[in-house]
């Protein structure tokens, strides 16, 4: 990951958690066998439960299995025995060793590194030829959702369904409408607004204390890279069936110099490179404008946290800004992907389980009444339904641990509005937003260290900072791709989003 990708990763993941609460080679490359069922024969019956273990990373927090309410009704609907286990603490070497070991989980978490990996080792089950068991996830996965969990152009890995766009800009009402002021349309009415929370007083205290903008390093400008029509630094756009590299794009360097006009301009937090918990300073007072998701600032929680610090504040989103490049509110990465799980390739060789497995995952995917579980709990205990809507109950704080158990996500909009339904509104906005779509999620990290990431990253800030001058963005550029090996990188990325179908 880019380290200037990191501070809005971090703020999402934040986010995120508030709201949730040995083969070879040549062997993987053969087509895998079809589901008994397709060749005539049927798993024995057995009236026993079916045993299986799963094995994911998580924060933990679950209780244990046999008071686990939700692995507890899951087991008693599809008669299995599931071992449900979230490793905490160093998950891959955890898993490594099991795998090394000979006794591999039948169902466990991968990333976007491992699932390359473990295909080409002939650890994973192919997962292609078995959709079908699973009707389910064919009808809740988009072919996107799919394509994160394939190498080489085979599934073997389902990726969890993707959550919705969070964030956005968003800026003091109050003060605003202290100074006199309309939230901002173009970037140029946005300087406005931020010079005026600058030098105006908008907090009335009688001293210069306040900044325009505030956030967490580069992604704080996001939606302003954007309306120069680039995408963050860092980032694999498709701009007219090509790959776009956004640092090298020659829009970046209007962008980067509208940034630096706004830093020399004193109204951006000198901090905003490093802050660790900027939504603590925009609480504060400190700044009226933070790009931000909203379970960090709009949950009846954090309402309250910013209103015991100052009855007054109102904080509102802000609309996508108009810039020489179009209307965006940032980004949002086609290829995002919280989370996968893969199959062990053993269950080739034990059917029952297999079976039992595929069901299990079909059960927990929309529109399987298992989702429910998985989502909220047991109905009439955490939940109930009525008029065919879900809503929760005050017993529903029990399952906050359940995100780990989503294993094929959920559909995010009924989850978060049932959650949290004064939210709605908000949740909607930064949704529907317009943003540049990225590609980066599916580009595969090169083979071999091909550079050190700093030096992009550095320079970038230089550029912001007025420590290096615009006028050698060119040279800047010829350097990542004389030396950090970028023509390489490109084609790779072409090469795979044409695998995937995104480039014709």
């Amino acid at each position: 990951m880019k380290a200037w990708t990191r501070g809005v990763t971090a703020l999402l993941i934040a986010a995120s958690a508030s709201v949730a609460g040995c083969g070879t080679e040549k062997e993987t490359a053969k087509e895998p066998n079809a589901p008994a069922s397709e060749k005539g024969q049927q798993p024995p019956a057995s009236k026993e439960p079916v045993k299986f273990s799963v094995f994911v990373p998580g924060s933990g927090g679950n209780p244990p299995p046999d008071k686990d309410p939700i692995l507890q009704q899951l087991n008693k609907e599809l008669n299995m025995q599931m071992e449900f286990n979230i490793g905490v603490a160093e998950y891959n070497q955890v898993l490594t060793t099991k795998i090394a070991g000979g006794t591999p989980p039948d169902v466990f978490g991968v990333n976007k590194s491992t699932v390359r990996q473990f295909a080409k080792q002939g650890i994973l089950l192919q997962l292609d030829n078995y959709l079908d068991k699973m009707p389910n996830v064919k009808k809740s996965y988009t072919a996107t959702d799919l394509n994160k969990g394939k190498v080489d152009g085979r599934m073997y890995a389902l990726a969890k369904r993707p959550d919705i766009p969070m964030t956005t800009y968003w800026i003091r009402a109050d003060w605003l409408k202290k100074l006199d002021l309309q939230p901002p349309k173009t970037i140029e009415e946005f300087k406005n607004v931020l010079v005026a929370f600058t030098e105006r007083d908008p907090d009335g205290n009688g001293k210069k204390d306040t900044y325009g903008l505030t956030g967490a390093d580069l992604p704080a400008f996001s939606p302003l890279f954007t309306a120069f029509g680039v995408a963050d630094p860092g980032h694999y756009m498709i701009r007219d069936n090509k790959v776009v590299y956004s640092t090298t794009d020659p829009a970046m360097k209007q962008a980067l110099a509208y940034i630096a006009d706004l830093i020399a301009s004193g109204v951006v937090d000198p901090e905003i490179i490093t802050n660790k918990n900027p939504i603590e300073k925009a609480f504060k007072g400190q700044a009226g404008v933070i790009y931000i998701g909203w379970p960090s600032i709009a949950t009846d929680a954090t309402i309250d946290t910013y209103k015991k610090i100052n009855p007054n504040a109102e904080w509102i989103q802000l609309d996508a800004m108009t810039g020489p490049g179009g209307t965006f509110q940032g980004i949002w990465d086609v290829g995002r992907n919280p989370s996968m799980i893969g199959l062990s390739k053993a269950l080739e060789k034990q059917p029952e389980k297999l079976e039992k497995v595929l069901e299990y995952l079909n059960h927990i995917t929309d529109p399987g009444k298992g989702q429910l579980i998985v989502n909220y709990g047991v109905e009439g205990t955490h939940y109930k339904v009525e008029n065919g809507k879900v809503t929760a109950l005050p017993a529903i704080a029990e399952t906050a641990y359940a995100w780990q158990v989503q294993l094929t996500g959920r559909n995010e909009m009924d989850y978060l509005k049932t959650k949290f339904p004064k939210q709605e509104a908000v949740i909607e906005f930064a949704k529907n937003q317009p943003r540049i779509q990225v590609y980066s999620e599916f580009v595969p990290p090169p083979e071999a260290a091909v550079a050190d990431e700093r030096y992009e990253y550095e320079e970038l800030v230089k550029f912001v900072y007025g420590k290096r001058p615009l006028a050698e963005f060119d040279a800047y550029v010829k350097t990542l791709n004389d030396k950090f090996a970028l023509p390489a990188r490109l084609q790779t990325a072409e090469r795979t989003l044409a695998e995937l179908g995104y480039l014709k």
